[in-house]
């Protein structure tokens, strides 16, 4: 069963996108199904890329990691170049008894990077879990 002290070894990581701007292309709203396309629920915007950074970051319960800017598509294999090996490797290195939380982004669950992640102690991300909570594990 998981207690206190393995929860306290979790180091989640995850990454986000900041727009540098008001709009990020996203239409936020709410409607009945059948309200869909009713003019007063629909918004013009405009759908060229707006300017904003990528960037990951990982915490610990008592420490977390620089947070790296990433350029361009994250792919598998640069997952593992720009970040999994200069960073997470260090950082997780560096905390006794660690254990790698991620989700299941595409490069996180690429090959190259579950063969870099082989080295480490990781919990599993079930498929189509958007949340989850590693005490909801079985701990040996």
């Amino acid at each position: 069963m998981w207690n206190v002290t393995h929860c306290q070894n979790v180091v989640f990581s995850e990454e986000s996108r900041f727009v540098l701007g008001t709009d990020d292309n996203r239409v936020r709203l709410r409607r009945r199904p059948f309200e869909r396309y009713n003019s007063p629920y629909t918004v013009l915007r405009h759908t060229a890329s707006t300017a904003g950074i990528m960037v990951w970051g990982g915490i610990a319960y008592d420490s977390r990691s620089t947070l790296i800017v990433m350029r361009g598509t994250l792919t598998g294999q640069g997952y593992v170049d720009d970040i999994l090996r200069p960073h997470v490797g260090l950082f997780l290195n560096g905390l006794p008894g660690a254990i790698s939380q991620q989700n299941n982004a595409r490069p996180h669950t690429a090959r190259v990077a579950q063969d870099f992640l082989r080295h480490f102690k990781t919990l599993p991300w079930p498929a189509r879990s958007p949340e989850l909570s590693p005490v909801e594990y079985a701990w040996d």
